[in-house]
């Protein structure tokens, strides 16, 4: 039987933990099993619960056909396997045999649901469901379409990645890593930075000032429609991707926005009256002539124009040379 230590090792050789400091490992460690497995025996077949995934320690594993026992897959130590099953909350399609003789090690151990296992430790959990995520979305893009959208797991997993941590907004992430799905079709992004925000941060403290984001930010999901994205982008930036509508029309939301937040009552955070000045930049796809690896770079940098220009100011591409 392999050594706590030895565990460690097997786990931080595997993509899924690359990085993980070793204190989150050993956590992860305590959790799994390990079982040794001879030659031809199963480790599970077709129709098992997917309520664990497998790490080789050791050996070689095959996946075959239900129907033919053809081989379908081959892993080889320090690979996983049977987390697709996991994710989706499926059973598994396939019969996973053991190629020689091999230690498997298997979390969780005894397939003890996951949310249960980090009950007392949810910082572990966060970043495993993080660490899926990212190894998920390398293998294929397209992945989500293949997991249930309604999974606990899959929701939980969005929340981890897209989810902004102050204001439970989606965050930069969720637009930089969808933008090319968004360009498939029409649509605006808007930019917004109130211009005096560093007086809040110096007069009030930073702390006051993370409390002025999420009020803003509760305030601008209430206002915006529901076909509308908003975004914290970062810092006290904001972003809102809404469908095509035109420049009337999104000029129109545009000055709708900067009037709301310009008038919005902060004093109920700050104890005492605060007026925000807003500066706004939009940006239109496709027709936009910015190209597409600086568009949302130069979005945001838009605001940062409209203030040094004075600020309390909407612009548009054109604007910004003038």
């Amino acid at each position: 039987m392999i050594t706590d230590k030895q565990k460690i090792e097997a786990l931080g050789n595997t993509p899924l933990f690359a990085g993980w400091d070793e204190i989150y490992l050993k956590d992860i460690a305590d959790k799994a099993g390990i079982d040794s497995y001879q030659k031809g025996d199963i480790i599970f077949r077709q129709d098992t619960k997917g309520d664990r995934f497998y790490i080789i320690v050791e050996g070689n594993v095959i996946i075959l056909s239900p129907e033919d026992n053809s081989v379908l897959a081959e892993f080889v130590s320090g690979e996983m396997f049977g987390e697709t099953a996991m994710l989706t909350q499926n059973e598994q399609k396939a019969i996973a045999s053991a190629n020689e003789d091999t230690i498997i090690l298997s979390f969780p151990k005894d397939g003890t649901p996951m949310e249960d296992v980090f009950k007392d430790n949810p910082v572990t959990y966060a970043q495993l469901l993080k660490s899926f995520l990212v190894m998920v979305a390398r293998r294929n893009r397209k992945a989500n379409s293949l997991i249930k959208e309604n999974s606990s797991i899959m929701q939980e997993l969005q929340k981890q990645v897209y989810g902004d941590k102050l204001t439970g907004l989606f965050n930069k992430a969720y637009l930089e890593e969808n933008i090319a799905d968004f360009m498939k079709s029409s649509f605006s992004l808007i930019m917004m930075k109130p211009d005096n925000f560093k007086a809040i941060n110096d007069t009030y403290g930073h702390e006051k000032g993370d409390a002025c984001i999420t009020f803003i930010g509760n305030h601008l999901s209430r206002f915006l429609d529901t076909d509308s994205i908003l975004m914290r982008y970062q810092g006290n930036e904001f972003a809102v991707l809404t469908p095509d509508q035109g420049r009337d029309g999104v000029a129109s939301l545009a000055e709708k926005i900067k009037i709301e937040l310009e008038n919005l009552d902060i004093s109920p955070v700050l104890s005492s009256p605060f007026k925000l000045s807003m500066s706004l930049g939009i940006l239109l796809y496709p027709d936009t002539k910015i190209e597409k690896a600086e568009f949302i770079k130069q979005c945001s940098e838009m605001p940062l124009i409209g203030r040094a220009r004075g600020g309390s100011q909407i612009l548009f591409e054109e604007d910004i040379n003038e």
